[in-house]
């Protein structure tokens, strides 16, 4: 080893120059330049709102900053860390052509410029970023919400307050029914929906921090009722329920009576016979709430979590085995199936009751159907999230509201605003317009029957009422609903099976594009535990079209879908809801 002693200060270029001196050496001055190149946004492409501009840069020393140019003057600050971006308000420039570029400078003072990028910017309106409606008022915190086949919304609060002040919420007269549950405190429970469109609702909560329980309720939407069936073997908080193709109900995860004491056997739920089974040979240690996807095989799928990153495995409910897919744990806090065999994650998971640090923006797809699956990083989000949604819509893309830059549950000051949009084809985020509301710890987000997206809740992190609470819902309207008329559906079945056709009568079967099935939602803690999205084939004919069903139920476990038709400008219809059975 040497030891270098200097009786001045030195600047950041002779560190630099001093750490790749060898023994003995004489520092040498460094002549190369640094390389740069802009990644995004793509050449030759419209943006509009809030955008990430990205890039490149690397050096034989090290890279000091990169300095972003818009039409030759500065572009934000300079950006000395990777990844280099800025997210770049497009509203304070002219509606036209614009040139992005690049600046990077090494720690001896060379400087390189990235090769320019044209761009168009264009106004910002609703057909480009969708539309907020004003806040509105509800009764409770919606920490756990549910979309029912009757296209109503089941929702219910947290803490003390988990049950009892259930709530059905009407869309169409934005009315509010209580339909309490005074045998369960529900609070950080798993949902799901059962195949005749009852709601299963598994564990929950008594007054004292991670003591679970082994409750099991349903709720009836036709007679407004709570029903108390077969209790688990198992206490469970912040496990995750999921429906199986065979019509049970898997549990996995959550905590039993201390921090840390997991249910590491997972359960099924036979409602048939109202029995739990054990898979006792399926135990594993997974943090809360688990995100839990069926595969088109019928294997179930272990992506993320909402507290740590985990390794990914795949579940074999029949054979009770776990396999790992992928070896190397990658974050996300908010997860959603986009195409069958194919999630996406982004952002960052938590513990709430940790220390804050800075979230993640970054996204990662997995595609199972592939050989080798691995998870493989894509686009970063514009903003880094923690406790944020993914919603599937109808036109196959994916909407992200709420979150914050850092992990506080519920601190204002940290929210997200802008909501984005990512698209399955470019996998690239787009920022749409901006919440009123600060939407963090326990908010929740869900698709309505007329394309629209809910967002509602936030708060309740504290056993007693605090200014955090978020007494209030947002509804967003997406780009698509100010595209053109809708195609409207006309006459749909009520019930479809497995493989047979669908005919769907709609005077605007010319122009439709495109068919999906989207599960009704039941959405608590950034993660919705029945959402999947399935592309179907049809054919069109004279005012009707005659559409695939989903050709077994590994594909679509069996239960309540929306049902859109979509047309070339991907607007989508008013969805008509099935059974799938």
């Amino acid at each position: 080893d040497e030891v270098r002693i200097y009786n001045r200060a030195l600047t950041a270029a002779e560190i630099q120059a001093d750490i790749v001196t060898p023994v003995g050496g004489t520092p040498q001055s460094d002549t190369t330049p640094p390389t740069v190149a802009l990644t995004a946004p793509a050449a030759g492409s419209t943006v509009f709102s809030l955008v990430r501009v990205a890039a490149t840069a690397s050096d034989n020393v090290g890279i000091a900053g990169v300095q972003f140019l818009l039409d030759g003057a500065p572009l934000g600050t300079e950006a000395t860390s990777a990844p280099y971006a800025v997210v770049w308000d497009t509203r304070s420039a002219a509606p036209g052509s614009h040139v992005l570029s690049a600046v990077a400078r090494d720690f001896a003072g060379n400087t390189t410029p990235s090769a320019p990028v044209s761009i168009t910017v264009t106004a910002t309106g609703p057909s480009n970023v969708g539309q907020w409606a004003a806040p509105f008022a509800w009764p409770i915190v919606a920490v756990n919400a549910v979309l029912l086949r009757t296209g109503e919304v089941l929702a219910w609060d947290g803490q003390t307050y988990g049950g009892h002040d259930a709530r059905i919420w009407n869309p169409t007269t934005n009315t509010f029914t209580a339909v309490p549950n005074n045998q369960t405190n529900m609070f950080c429970v798993g949902q799901c929906a059962l195949p005749d469109g009852r709601i299963l609702v598994a564990g929950g909560h008594i007054t004292d921090a991670h003591v679970g329980v082994t409750d099991t309720n349903i709720f009836d939407p036709a007679a407004s009722t709570w029903t108390k069936v077969a209790s688990m073997s198992y206490a469970r908080w912040y496990p995750t329920a999921t429906m199986l193709p065979d019509g049970r109900v898997l549990v996995t995860a959550g905590e039993i009576n201390c921090n840390g004491c997991v249910a590491v056997t997972p359960e099924v739920y036979n409602l048939q016979t109202n029995v739990w089974t054990q898979l006792s040979g399926a135990s594993l240690n997974l943090p809360y709430y688990p995100h839990m996807f069926v595969l088109p095989d019928g294997r179930v799928l272990a992506a993320a979590t909402a507290e740590d990153a985990i390794v990914t495995r795949v579940l074999d409910v029949v054979t009770q085995t776990w396999s790992i897919v992928d070896p190397v744990p990658v974050d996300g806090g908010s997860s959603a199936m986009y195409l069958p065999g194919k999630v996406m994650k982004s952002g960052t998971s938590f513990d709430p009751d940790m220390p804050s640090v800075p979230s993640a923006a970054t996204t990662y797809v997995l595609d199972i159907t592939q050989p080798s699956p691995i998870w493989q990083q894509t686009d970063p989000m514009t903003f880094p999230r923690t406790y944020h949604t993914q919603t599937l819509l109808p036109d196959g893309t994916v909407f992200v509201s709420g979150g914050g830059v850092t992990t506080d549950p519920v601190d204002p000051r940290v929210a997200v605003g802008p909501a984005e949009l990512w698209s399955p084809v470019t996998e690239t985020w787009t920022t749409m317009a901006s919440l009123s509301v600060p939407r963090l710890y326990h908010s929740t987000a869900l698709l309505l029957p007329d394309g629209r997206v809910l967002v509602a809740g936030g708060g309740r992190f504290f056993g007693q009422p605090d200014p955090s609470d978020q007494l209030s819902a947002e509804i967003y309207s997406p780009p698509y609903l100010f595209k053109g008329a809708r195609p409207a559906i006309t006459s749909a079945p009520a019930t479809a099976t497995y493989g047979a056709s669908i005919i769907v009568e709609t005077p605007d079967a010319a122009r439709i594009a495109t068919v999906s099935l989207i599960r009704l939602g039941s959405v608590t803690h950034a993660f919705n535990m029945d959402q999947r999205f399935l592309p179907l084939g049809f054919a069109a004919g004279g005012g009707s079209l005659s559409v695939q069903a989903p050709a077994s139920a590994n594909l679509a476990p069996p239960g309540y879908y929306m049902l859109f038709i979509v047309d070339a400008n991907g607007v989508p219809s008013v969805a008509a809801i099935l059974k799938l059975q």
